[in-house]
């Protein structure tokens, strides 16, 4: 099996592996999920997966994608049986108008290119609510879920390197959202670290845990 291919696979695997923490997570009650982002995240990553394959014509590049929309649903589905459907608000319906204008895009250019390069504009605006959320309450968030992801992205971003095919924009999904996913995880582990008591042996004198 070619290199590329291989770690395609890969980096499926890690995506589905980090949805299924982020349930693990929701049923732990560790993890508090925006219903509402989840919602526009099924429908903008369903969008997503379908004008990628199309538009890079490979499905190895779209490994990661199509793995995505997968876990996306699932969680979405049992984050919705713990708890409730919120209306979508602000961000969230920014958003949704990028995705409409992508879907809108794709029929009246047909071009499946264009129509991802526009939903990934609606993705990184759609994490606004997430980081908003995880600021005002640290606890509803961890970080590996979002960290196993950003992964996956870059192992995806290698992969479209390696078969590369003049495509250019093939780049801009895995590299953005290896970005603002990375972002999520590692602001959750700043904001948990800075929570945590130091240890009871940092207890020196001269030494307090606001110094």
């Amino acid at each position: 099996m070619p290199f590329a291919i291989a770690l395609s696979l890969v980096g499926a695997s890690i995506k589905l592996s980090a949805y299924a923490k982020y349930v693990f997570g929701i049923r732990a009650g560790t993890m508090r999920p925006n219903t509402a982002t989840w919602t526009l995240w099924v429908f903008l990553s369903s969008l997503n997966s379908a004008s990628y394959l199309l538009a890079s014509g490979d499905p190895y590049k779209s490994a990661v994608a199509l793995a995505g929309t997968t876990g996306c649903v699932i969680t979405f589905a049992y984050a919705l049986r713990r708890g409730s459907l919120r209306p979508l608000e602000g961000w969230d319906r920014v958003a949704l108008a990028f995705g409409i204008l992508a879907g809108v895009a794709w029929i009246a250019l047909r071009s499946a290119g264009v129509a991802n390069l526009i939903l990934q504009a609606g993705f990184a605006i759609s994490m606004i609510p997430t980081y908003r959320s995880l600021l005002a309450d640290p606890d509803s968030e961890k970080p590996a879920p979002w960290l196993l992801m950003a992964a996956a992205y870059a192992v995806n971003a290698c992969v479209v390197v390696l078969r590369w095919n003049g495509i250019w924009f093939a780049l801009a999904y895995p590299l953005l959202n290896m970005v603002t996913h990375a972002g999520v995880g590692l602001l959750s582990f700043a904001l948990l670290r800075r929570a945590r008591p130091y240890p009871a042996h940092e207890h020196v004198a001269g030494r307090t845990p606001e110094a």
